[in-house]
């Protein structure tokens, strides 16, 4: 009973540091990611202002899926 008893108690350990783990990693990787993704847009409006020519590259709406 011991053994049975002692896997409960680091099983539910570890589902509970998983847990605690999860939402800052969840909230890193939403500030990375909109960080990312004023960089990109800053850039590209950057690139535009810098030439004379039309932009050539195609631009992807926000939120759309990679090709």
């Amino acid at each position: 009973m011991s053994l049975i008893g002692t896997l409960i108690v680091i099983a539910v350990a570890m589902v509970v540091a998983i847990a605690l783990a999860y939402v800052p990693l969840r909230l890193i990787l939403g500030h990375m990611a909109k960080n990312i993704s004023t960089f990109m847009q800053r850039h590209r409006e950057r690139r535009t202002n810098l030439r004379e020519s039309p932009e050539r590259r195609k631009t992807a709406e926000p939120g759309a899926p990679l090709p």
